[in-house]
Order: structure tokens, then sequence, then C-alpha cells
């Protein structure tokens, strides 16, 4: 009776605290901070309108991101990380498409319209076939290398070519009758441990 009573304590405790934790949000910038922020989000060239999942992002041309390298630093101002990623101004204008330089991949950033967070666009596109069957044929289609089949979410994970225009490949396979859905990769939020 008394490790019955103290599931039923822990479960009910777990209810109550449980949405608390999922509602948590990031601090936003305060001061001079956030109108310093505003400023620079506002000196942003505009691009391209991406929708993941009714999720409104917009392309930012002049914005890239690299992988982190020790010692090296962007051609560029440094505007964010995101864990191993670095966002920064490069100046040029581009297609939301991943790039080769230096051997290493220079990836476009986007904008999150509704909370203006910026965000990274990998390449990776997640894919939701009518059929599994058709999942190789999906990405010959369409110029795609398969990188992970999930059977059991009837979801397949692509990676876009270097150069490709990856808002056109992925408005393509929205289109394609034998996709349910499809949306490009964003990385918004990388949690750091402490």
């Amino acid at each position: 009776m008394g490790t019955e009573r103290n599931i039923r304590l822990a479960t009910l405790a777990l209810a109550l605290f449980a949405p608390a934790c999922i509602a948590q949000t990031y601090p936003a910038p305060q001061g001079k901070a956030a109108s310093g922020r505003a400023a620079m989000l506002a000196s942003l060239q505009r691009g391209r309108e991406i929708d993941v999942r009714g999720v409104q992002y917009r392309h930012l041309p002049e914005v890239l991101a690299v992988e982190r390298e020790s010692g090296a630093a962007p051609p560029g101002e440094i505007l964010e990380s995101k864990g191993r990623l670095v966002l920064y101004r490069a100046g040029a204008a581009g297609a939301p498409a991943v790039r080769r330089a230096a051997g290493k991949a220079v990836y476009p950033a986007v904008l999150n319209t509704r909370t203006g967070a910026l965000g990274v666009l990998t390449g990776n596109l997640i894919v939701k076939p009518k059929n599994m069957a058709d999942a190789a044929a999906i990405a010959g289609s369409h110029g795609l290398d398969e990188i992970q089949a999930y059977p059991q979410l009837q979801t397949v994970i692509y990676s876009a070519k270097p150069g490709v225009d990856i808002a056109d490949v992925s408005a393509a396979l929205q289109a394609d009758p034998r996709v349910a859905s499809a949306y490009p990769e964003i990385i918004e939020h990388v949690r750091v441990p402490k």
C-alpha cells in the first residue's frame, strides 16, 4: 500500500510539474542587447520565405554558417553561435544552398519570422513518403542522397547536393504525389551541456 501511494504521489508531481518544464523558453536579450540585436536583424537582407510545418522562416542571403575551428575566425562579422556552428555576415547574397569552400561546408541561414531566432539550413530534408518502397525513386527524381530511412516512422532523411537550392527542392518534394510531407531541417536552438 505504501509503495502504491508513493507511485501515485510521484505521478501527480510529474503531472503538475512536467508542463512547466516543457514550456521553458529561452531568455530574450534585455536593454541595450535587445535593441542592438533588433537593429542587427533589421539590417539584414531578406530572401525567400520557407515554410517548415507551419512555421515561417525567411532566408538571409548575406548570413552564412560554418563549423567552428580552433583559432580560425569566419570571414565576416560574427552574429552568434549555434553549438559548433558560427553564423556570420558574409556580404555575398545567394540562394539557400549548402556550399563547399576550402573543403568545408558553408550553410545558409534563416530567420524565424515569429520569434526572431536565427537558424541554419543543414541541407537535409525530412520526408514522409506515402509508400516507403518509393524512397529510392524519390531520391533519384530529385537528385538527393538518402542518408537514413526510418520505416517504423515512415520517414526518410535525404541530403541535397552542394549548390542545390534547398527551398526549391523542398517545394518540389511537397508537390510530388508520392510524398505525404517534406520540409528542410533547420537548427534553431542548440542545448549546450553545463
